[in-house]
């Protein structure tokens, strides 16, 4: 009996990762640079105050279970810029070093002594870029004065799984306040990892497919919708992230793939969200690791623009991806 007869198509084997998951990651990939590559940071210097006369470098003593106290210091925004090689027209570079063995941000300050990343010590640390922390290897005094020079990302482009459900929408977060350096209370007290920064641009794929005959001998047109939820804390930025998507309509993007970078461990972060030396970002991966073909976005439309509450504006725009999967 031929093998064709009972096999299963359109893919390899169930370790690898399937059409759904591809479309997912490529777009949450490419909306997070290609937003950086329109400047989509701020950068933080030592010292920088707010209007209302706090330090923007300074970071906190975070509550970790998994750390004892003065091990874990995070900034007032998460999500920091790793990535190299960004000059937007008319703005300033991201704050990253120029490094490529040790990407990103070149270190920190304790009580105005500055300890590299590189470096070994007492003040030895890594720095966790998503959540926006600096961990070091061993408990610092919870008193101590912790800065750190970086750019942040402004608009964050996030998995909608569990968005606002499972994590809570952290408001007011465009400057510290007077509770930022309070421990073990407010909302700042809240895991990174469960909370959300606006704005926001979450990225969910529809359970629905439709799809139809690519050519005579093989092959499909594999149509996908996909949801981008846009969520932020005014009507001005709400109506800003959902034309940022929408006019993204009828675009071909290049999709880096997915199952080859996991071959070759090439995934641009390690286990600690910090990135490997000489670290690949989005234009390199689609570079280096082609193969996950393209695909377009089509019959782009605003489903709908509410306003949960008072302080939450919310819009929802749905797309269909359009990609060809020639092994089936």
């Amino acid at each position: 009996m031929k093998k064709s007869f009972y096999s299963l198509k359109g893919f390899k084997n169930i370790k690898e990762a399937t059409v759904n998951n591809v479309i997912q990651d490529n777009l949450i990939e490419y909306f997070d640079y290609g937003l950086l590559d329109k400047g989509n940071y701020y950068n933080v210097t030592k010292g920088m105050t707010s209007p209302n006369g706090y330090d923007y470098s300074r970071l906190r003593p975070a509550q970790d279970e998994y750390y004892p106290s003065g091990q874990v210091w995070e900034g007032f925004r998460s999500n920091w810029v790793w990535q190299t090689g960004l000059a937007p027209s008319g703005l300033e570079a991201p704050i990253v070093g120029t490094d490529p063995t040790h990407p990103g941000i070149s270190g920190v300050y304790v009580d105005d002594t500055f300890h590299p990343t590189s470096g070994t010590g007492q003040y030895s640390h890594h720095i966790d870029y998503f959540n926006g922390r600096v961990i070091f290897d061993s408990p610092i005094p919870t008193g101590s004065v912790v800065q750190a020079e970086y750019s942040y990302k402004y608009i964050n482009v996030v998995y909608a799984n569990n968005v606002p459900w499972m994590r809570q929408i952290h408001l007011d977060t465009q400057q510290p306040n007077a509770n930022f350096l309070d421990v073990n209370k407010g909302e700042w007290n809240i895991p990174p990892e469960a909370r959300l920064q606006l704005p926001a641009i979450a990225i969910e794929i529809v359970p629905q497919r439709v799809m139809k005959g690519y050519q005579l001998g093989g092959g499909q047109w594999v149509y996908t919708d996909v949801l981008f939820h846009c969520i932020a804390e005014d009507e001005y930025e709400r109506n800003k992230l959902v034309d940022i998507v929408s006019l993204q309509n009828d675009k071909v993007i290049y999709a880096f793939d997915m199952n080859k970078i996991n071959e070759n461990n090439a995934y641009p972060l390690d286990y600690r969200g910090m990135p490997v030396a000489n670290a690949l970002t989005y234009p390199d991966l689609v570079e280096q690791y082609s193969g996950g073909g393209s695909f377009r976005i089509i019959k782009t439309a605003v489903e709908g623009m509410t306003m949960p509450q008072a302080d939450l504006f919310g819009g929802t725009v749905r797309t269909t991806v359009e990609a060809i999967k020639l092994d089936i």
